[in-house]
């Protein structure tokens, strides 16, 4: 649905600037008047770069709207009352825009589910349909106070993986530097110096060189060529399905870091479907929306296999055993609670046991990143010291005195 930009005057006097779904102008219009907003300006927002045009709002804050909100609400405070609220206690202006024009909807007759929809890329898919399953079953507390612990544990498992990242992230940039620097700068004056001496030059002095005028011939084209390929693989995931479904299952194959990758999307899994599930949501439909939530095709494409397999009449476990959707040990746990009509419990203890398994490997593969850089850094100023000293020691060894 196209979106329009807009500023206005809602019937308080207070100035309005926001952005709005609608089939065209004249139904963003109408939304708009329906919310009593007298319109100054509208127009088709740009799509533009999206560095430049998107306005972003954190998982942060969303855990922050989502946690105050679950309270506000137990206290009694009418919804309309929370919004203004939340919109008063946040500074950034992407999100005091985001509240207002959820105000604004509500305030037109919309339901805080509707609401939500003009900010799905925001919410999620499986939030807005939360909180409209918690609207109609009455439950909306409990719905937001579920969303609002698996968003938090989502952001602590993102807040890990970024943490375990950044160390080498900052070696492997500082190694590449300064390899760069010597190929430009250092070994070139290096090499002039072995060739007045006329000593014999090595292996490892000629392949120095090879890499020494490799980089000073391509150092442009070495700069610009890993921008290239993010984009280009980032565009062909995008636009070709059966090559992101590949590149998916690949990043389970990665030594080291593929199981851990696994363990994640597994648990993530879990825990959605334990709370649509606990929600009331049918199992069918909450497992079509959690494999969105996975953000990974290939474990989505196996989910779509086991909603046909249940679907056909096959009990939840047989089906997930049957498409791959999760290991041996996953699918007990599912068996028990389908037997036992505890399926919310069985989800939990399935995120809760890979969530641990997920953690536990990261507390192993963590330690073992600090010395395998070192071997690496070592490595290169070896080699460096045997290209530059070998042709030395050779010269000297063969002065008479």
């Amino acid at each position: 649905m196209p979106s329009f930009q807009y500023s206005g005057i809602n019937r308080y006097g207070e100035r309005l600037r926001g952005v709005i779904d609608g089939k065209n102008i004249a139904d963003a219009e109408q939304k708009l008047k329906s919310s009593q907003v007298d319109i100054l300006t509208i127009k088709p927002k740009k799509s533009g770069l999206l560095f430049l045009t998107s306005k972003k709002i954190t998982r942060k804050e969303i855990i922050t709207i989502t946690f105050q909100f679950e309270q506000l609400m137990r206290a009694g405070v009418p919804m309309m009352e929370i919004l203004t609220d939340l919109r008063d206690s946040f500074e950034t202006h992407a999100t005091k825009e985001m509240l207002s024009s959820i105000y604004q909807s509500m305030e037109g007759g919309e339901s805080l589910g509707a609401a939500l929809e003009s900010y799905k890329s925001v919410f999620g898919e499986v939030y807005i349909a939360l909180v409209k399953v918690g609207e109609q079953t009455g439950q909306l507390e409990s719905v937001l106070a579920d969303l609002g612990e698996m968003l938090k544990w989502e952001d602590e498992i993102i807040a890990k993986a970024k943490k375990i990242m950044i160390y080498p992230a900052i070696v492997a940039t500082v190694v590449i530097a300064v390899v760069i620097l010597m190929m430009v700068f250092v070994v070139p004056q290096l090499l002039s110096f072995i060739d007045e001496m006329g000593g014999e030059i090595g292996w490892a002095t000629k392949s120095l060189i090879a890499t020494s005028n490799f980089v000073q011939n391509y150092l442009i084209h070495l700069i610009i060529a890993p921008f290239i390929i993010v984009v280009v693989l980032k565009a062909w995931l995008k636009r070709s399905a059966a090559f992101r479904m590949a590149f998916d299952r690949f990043l389970f194959r990665i030594k080291l870091v593929g199981p851990i990758i696994y363990q994640l999307k597994i648990a993530r899994l879990a825990s959605a479907l334990a709370v649509m599930y606990k929600s009331g949501v049918s199992f069918t439909d909450a497992m079509k929306m959690a494999g969105s939530v996975v953000g990974n095709a290939y474990i989505e494409a196996t989910i779509n296999t086991a909603v046909r397999l249940v679907q056909e009449g096959e009990p939840i476990h047989k089906a997930f055993e049957q498409a791959g959707v999760l290991p041996t040990l996953g699918v007990r746990m599912i068996k028990v609670g389908e037997r036992s009509g505890k399926m919310d419990e069985a989800l939990k203890n399935v995120s809760y046991f890979y969530d641990r398994e997920a953690k536990e490997s990261i507390d192993k593969l963590e330690p073992a990143i600090e010395p395998l850089l070192t071997i690496i850094m070592a490595v290169i100023v070896g080699w460096v010291m045997i290209a530059v000293l070998g042709p030395v020691y050779d010269t000297i060894s063969k002065v008479s005195f």
